[in-house]
């Protein structure tokens, strides 16, 4: 598939993750300026080694074997599960393209990666070198994950640098979470000697640590300073805000690109680069910057954010809850287009595989997916044609050319391993809020179809339950119960009023015999022959039912009289049974007593009368057929 934008792949886990945010974003711009389009696979499976091979997640990289990509890269601190890295760079080698591997060093890639330790150290010297702080403290993350164990070294290096002993006791495990945080930080205090400073190996627990000193009375950064690492937005909102370090992301998307241009069509290129960390120096140090408070500007977008969440949580609500009766995914494509303004980005799409549509839309062309909704220029679509497995997006090469996207978003739309389509977004100046929204919008999609798929599923179980229930389990004809509703169903419509119903009651002859002597098998045989005999005779405008054991009823709807009698309907019996050579073949004989009855649908019909007269002239019938028996016997 080619296009006039050169396309690259991004494949990562957790891309609503903050920092997926912040580099999808500085990519943008990067992509924008040298005439590329990113194509984010967002994987949701990410880090089990012993995953399913066949995993669904796969399903994402098929997708991306179909586009002309120039290179693949991925995110391998959000993706470690082995056979999809794998899957990855069989796709760069059969593409002859090469593989960008972030944040983890690996063979026969560009490798990129931050220097993490430098950064937190960065921030260790600060605290040291300006605020001339002592007695330092450390939160570390959680015990045995590099990225913890490698800033403790960096701090440990820094004290000594700065002649400063290492003291044990002054390192905490904060797991890189809250509550853990919390419970380290009381612990620290605990014997009185209340720490200078305490340095965070992540945002996270700088905030935990910093609310919790502030409970318990201390003053941030008066009485102890307080600093992070890796630079989520929610420092900026804190009181007091929070000093942290902040990836260097938009240098790290120009050696990205640069990296991409330098090894075009260079399939297992390999080198190696380094991006470094910014300080962001605010309240919790004391060394609050101008540049980098919280603005108007800023303020402005917090409020947009949390209302753009309000609206897409009242939304959603809204929707399940009109998912949650639908009977079909027609309906629930209806009901998503007409609010898809809720989540008004500049490109939209999802597809369905077109097999669960097949039972819904009888004349739904040939092609693996369908368009379930879309929303383009302004205008919202529901189901459209159905395309081929290959097409990425129907339009996709216009798309490109005609809009100002340059990164696009694609998600699975799955429940658990099931598979039911995917769906792509894009917007221009891609922003953190529009890729959680994605992911917000594909979960919410993959539920909704899973919801009306088992409703769908239930409705048809209810109706073979009911089906069952009116049929003879046996044969498949209707029984008893199945019979008279039917019967009367059919005597009440419209249509039928002034036609004549015939009711024939036929009772099978001899089936005592067939069970004695031969087995209940082959009286089963029997059974079921003479009811495929009669609705063979019924089956133009007839019901037929057994009502058990050997007793068998048939009603036939006319425009006029029809005399067939017992004589006529047994030959017509016989002569199907004829036909039959596993019927031949049997040394006993297949046959009934037949009796019928007719009368006028009309307002005054009595049914039960009608089927007494047929039942009176069947037993008449087998009574002349025993007489005759006994005749040519003796």
């Amino acid at each position: 598939m080619n296009c006039s934008r050169k396309l690259i792949a991004f494949m990562g886990g957790m891309i609503d993750e903050e920092k997926n945010c912040y580099f999808i974003h500085a990519m943008e711009e990067e992509c924008r300026k040298n005439g590329y389009l990113m194509i984010v696979f967002g994987f949701s499976e990410t880090t089990f080694s012993d995953q399913d091979r066949n995993n669904c997640e796969m399903k994402l990289i098929q997708m991306a074997g179909f586009l002309d990509l120039k290179a693949i890269i991925m995110h391998l601190e959000f993706i470690k599960n082995d056979y999809l890295i794998e899957a990855f760079r069989n796709l760069a080698r059969e593409k002859g393209i090469p593989l960008i591997a972030m944040e983890r060093t690996t063979e026969g890639c560009l490798n990129i990666s931050m220097r993490y330790k430098n950064g937190f150290a960065d921030m260790v010297r600060h605290v040291i070198e300006v605020h001339k702080c002592r007695k330092i403290n450390m939160m570390a993350g959680l015990k045995g994950d590099h990225f913890s164990e490698d800033r403790i070294d960096s701090y440990r290096q820094v004290l000594k640098e700065n002649d400063i002993p290492v003291e044990e006791k002054r390192i905490g495990y904060g797991d890189f979470w809250d509550r853990p945080a919390r419970a380290a930080t009381r612990q620290f205090l605990e014997d009185g000697d209340v720490p200078e400073a305490i340095v965070c190996a992540n945002d996270n627990m700088a905030i935990a640590v910093s609310d919790e000193l502030q409970r318990l009375g201390y003053k941030v950064p008066e009485d102890v300073i307080v600093t992070g690492f890796d630079g989520v937005r929610k420092c900026l909102f804190k009181m007091p805000s929070i000093s942290t370090v902040e990836p260097d992301y938009k240098k790290e998307a120009v050696r990205v690109i640069e990296m991409i241009k330098a090894n075009e069509e260079k399939p297992m290129a390999e080198g190696s680069e380094k991006v470094d960390f910014l300080l962001k120096l605010r309240e919790s140090c004391g060394c609050n910057r101008s540049w980098d408070t919280l603005s108007s500007e800023n303020i402005r977008n917090l409020s947009e954010y949390y209302d753009d969440v309000n609206w897409a949580v009242t939304s959603v609500n809204s929707l399940f809850s009109q998912a949650a009766v639908l009977e079909n995914l027609t309906e629930l494509s209806r009901s998503i287009e007409e609010t898809l303004w809720l989540w008004k980005r500049d490109f939209q799409f999802a597809a369905v595989y077109s097999d669960l549509l097949r039972d819904e839309i009888e004349d739904l062309g040939p092609g693996k997916y369908t368009p379930f909704f879309c929303y383009r220029d302004g205008t919202a679509s529901g189901i459209g044609q159905p395309y081929d497995e290959g097409v990425f997006l129907p339009d996709f090469k216009s798309l490109v050319e005609n809009s100002n996207i340059y990164v696009m978003i694609v998600k699975l739309l799955h429940s658990g391993n099931r598979i039911f389509g995917y769906m792509v977004e894009g917007a221009e100046n891609t922003n953190d809020r529009d890729v959680r929204r994605c992911e917000e919008f594909g979960m919410f999609i993959s539920s909704a179809i899973s919801i009306v798929a088992a409703n769908k599923n239930l409705i048809k179980m209810h109706r073979e339950i009911a089906e069952a229930s009116l049929k003879d389990y046996l044969t498949g004809i209707f029984n008893r119960r199945g019979f008279f509703n039917e019967l009367d169903r059919i005597i009440t419509m419209a249509p039928s009023r002034g036609m004549y119903l015939t009711v024939f009651s036929i009772d099978m002859d001899g089936l005592k015999h067939i069970n004695d002597d031969y087995g209940h098998s082959d009286g089963d045989f029997a059974i079921q022959c003479m009811a495929e005999a009669i609705r063979h005779v019924a089956s133009r405008n007839g019901i037929s039912a057994r009502y058990g054991g050997d007793e068998f009823a048939c009603a036939m709807i006319t425009d006029k009289p029809i005399y067939l009698s017992s004589d006529t309907f047994r030959d017509r019996i016989a002569c199907y049974l004829s036909r039959r050579k596993d019927v031949l073949e049997k040394e006993y004989e297949i046959t009934a007593s037949v009796g019928s009855a007719m009368a006028l649908i009309e307002d005054d019909l009595d049914i039960e009368k009608l089927i007494k007269e047929a039942d009176d002239a069947m037993y008449l019938d087998k009574r002349q057929k025993g007489s005759r028996a006994s005749k040519q016997n003796s």
